[in-house]
């Protein structure tokens, strides 16, 4: 999964060895009405997090795996069989209502944060912006707190207005 080589989440290859991992998969069709409006096609599913109370609608195609390192940060990935469409959730707990320099160098380490624009997820303000990695190129991100917890979402810089339709179905429970 080339997706989960982004930087600032190198942990990932520990929890593959790691008997206190824990991998699902998400492989159970539904057609529900969207909340950004008109009805959801049977080539999409919902995925529910029911630990961090949100939901989403995402393209049927796409693998959904849950990975727990045990103590506090999760990722959740969402890749199709070829890995050219992917994106993921990281979620780590976080402390305080911005997101400090610090923290951003340590989960981005090339720095680069170009075109900042601030939207809402749910009624979440975050921030979207697109940063360069060195296994993914360019990169396009949406950050924000919520509930205690930092939430990173992370896909490759083309597939920006396609992650958008799916942000837009996110909702928390």
């Amino acid at each position: 999964m080339i997706i989960v080589a982004l930087g600032g989440l190198g942990f990932l290859l520990y929890l593959y060895s790691s008997k206190n991992t824990s991998v699902s998969q998400n492989n159970n069709p539904v057609t529900i009405y969207s909340p950004s409006g008109g009805w959801v096609s049977e080539d999409s599913r919902e995925y529910k997090n029911l630990l961090l109370h949100f939901s989403l609608i995402y393209p049927k195609d796409l693998i959904v795996k849950e990975y727990d390192d045990g103590t506090s940060a999760s990722t959740i990935t969402f890749e199709d069989a070829t890995g050219e469409k992917s994106f993921q959730i990281f979620v780590v707990p976080y402390q305080g209502n911005q997101i400090t320099e610090e923290q951003f160098k340590k989960d981005v380490p090339s720095g680069v944060m170009k075109e900042p624009v601030d939207i809402m997820i749910d009624d979440i303000r975050a921030t979207m912006f697109f940063s360069t990695n060195t296994v993914l190129g360019e990169t396009r991100e949406v950050w924000f707190i919520r509930g205690g917890f930092l939430y990173e979402i992370t896909t490759y810089a083309g597939l920006d207005s396609w992650l958008a339709q799916i942000l837009s179905t996110w909702r928390f429970n």
